[in-house]
């Protein structure tokens, strides 16, 4: 049953980002902002700072190639984004004291890396897709705003989660 909860966890917050996505959408906001829910990108993360590093990297290649397979039109986007987000937060995590502050920088840090990528491949593969003003002003803000803010709720029991199944799993 324990090795369930974690991959159940992540694959709810895949599932709300839809349905986020679906329920506030950008008529909501008045029409002008594009808020982009990241849940799982930040559960990622999260396990990125307090999980066991090489397995929470085959989980995010694992939901990178399923969000890839159900949203995008283009497979490994998200395939090697994801991993790459929660690499770097590893590293930044050795590097910085492990706290919410330097939690919810290296976190938004890394969500806006995986953003501009994002936009950059978009732009690459359709030039008319949005503005680079625009992309930042009404998009890149917002989704930031909300996902940090999902990220500071999640951070203290999410936290002790991860770091109570990596000692669990240490000692089998």
């Amino acid at each position: 049953m324990k090795r369930i909860v974690l991959p159940l966890i992540l694959s709810l917050c895949y599932i709300a980002e839809s349905l986020f996505a679906q329920f506030f959408a950008a008529r909501s906001f008045g029409g002008k902002f594009t808020i982009v829910p990241h849940f799982l990108l930040v559960m990622l993360i999260l396990m990125g700072m307090h999980y066991r590093k090489r397995l929470s990297i085959i989980y995010a290649f694992v939901f990178g190639m399923l969000f890839d397979a159900f949203y995008t039109g283009i497979l490994g986007i998200y395939l090697f984004f994801y991993p790459l987000a929660v690499y770097l937060t590893e590293k930044m995590d050795r590097i910085l004291q492990s706290n919410i502050f330097t939690g919810t920088l290296v976190a938004v840090l890394n969500m806006a890396i995986v953003e501009f990528l994002v936009y950059g491949i978009n732009a690459l593969i359709n030039p008319q897709v949005m503005g680079f003003d625009d992309f930042l002003l009404f998009r890149l803000w917002p989704t930031l705003i909300l996902n940090a803010a999902f990220f500071i709720l999640a951070w203290y029991p999410m936290g002790n989660f991860l770091k109570r199944r990596a000692r669990e799993e240490e000692k089998d």
